[in-house]
């Protein structure tokens, strides 16, 4: 095989690669939406609210122009609260280039909360991140790994259906060259056995038409093209810890 038959297939594999995670995007953001719509509530009601009192004070013949202007300063608050909101979406579900860039890992983590939020919320799920004081940067492509916490954040949903206790911890601690992020969740856990198995593609152990398969698997090949990696430890009865780790951004990256 000659070198450019090798760069054409790496090509084809890189090609296939992106083609599945933006799937994978658009299968997540159809499962978002019904939390968002609730999301977007909050703020749409809120600005019919202060609208609604702009206008009563005007026909009232309030002749306080502050109060009148106090109201309709929080409803443009409300309306750039709802812009963010279809943004964020907008943008996680772009088909765009793969690109780079130093991004702290904390404001990751908590872009992929604020999707998820809702859904958590409705199903009693706690959760708490603890990532230490320090403020860990990583060179990666902020949508992606933002995808990677989504897909964990639903599959610990999934598997803590039946759990008489619900919560996700998200810690993290600093190396020399790696950030390492644990993920824990107090679901039923990972049958014995299967745990080399659950990144691969197709693999599920949920019912039938309740999962694809994909999720975990494009959250590996996300993670080991930014040169990380990822595991899981699942000790009996004692729900599933998956364990990521990434390199840290070298000074003067970016």
């Amino acid at each position: 095989e000659t070198t450019a038959e090798m760069q054409r297939r790496e090509q084809e594999l890189r090609d296939k690669q992106e083609q599945l995670v933006q799937a994978g995007k658009l299968a997540t953001l159809g499962e978002l939406t019904t939390g968002v719509a609730h999301e977007l509530n909050n703020p749409l009601n809120n600005t019919g609210l202060f609208v609604g009192n702009a206008i009563d004070l005007i026909e009232l013949g309030m002749t306080d122009k502050g109060q009148i202007v106090r109201e309709l300063r929080q409803a443009m608050q409300q309306v750039r609260k709802a812009t963010e909101i279809i943004s964020h979406l907008r943008t996680f579900g772009r088909a765009a280039p793969v690109s780079r860039e130093p991004i702290p890992l904390r404001q990751v983590i908590e872009r992929a909360l604020s999707l998820m939020r809702q859904q958590l919320r409705l199903r009693e799920i706690e959760v708490t991140v603890d990532l230490g004081r320090e403020e860990p940067v990583v060179v990666g492509n902020p949508i992606q790994l933002e995808q990677v916490f989504i897909n964990l954040l639903t599959n610990a949903r999934d598997a803590m259906a039946d759990s008489p206790r619900k919560a996700i911890r998200i810690s993290g601690s600093v190396g020399p060259a790696i950030v390492e992020v644990a993920f824990a969740d107090t679901g039923d856990g990972i049958p014995p056995g299967l745990e080399r198995r659950i990144f691969d593609p197709f693999f599920t152990t949920k019912e039938v038409g309740k999962g694809t398969g994909l999720g975990l698997s494009i959250t590996y090949g996300i993670i080991n093209e930014h040169g990380g990696t990822i595991s899981v430890v699942s000790p009996p009865g004692e729900g599933a810890t998956f364990l990521i780790q990434l390199p840290l951004a070298t000074p003067g990256v970016g």
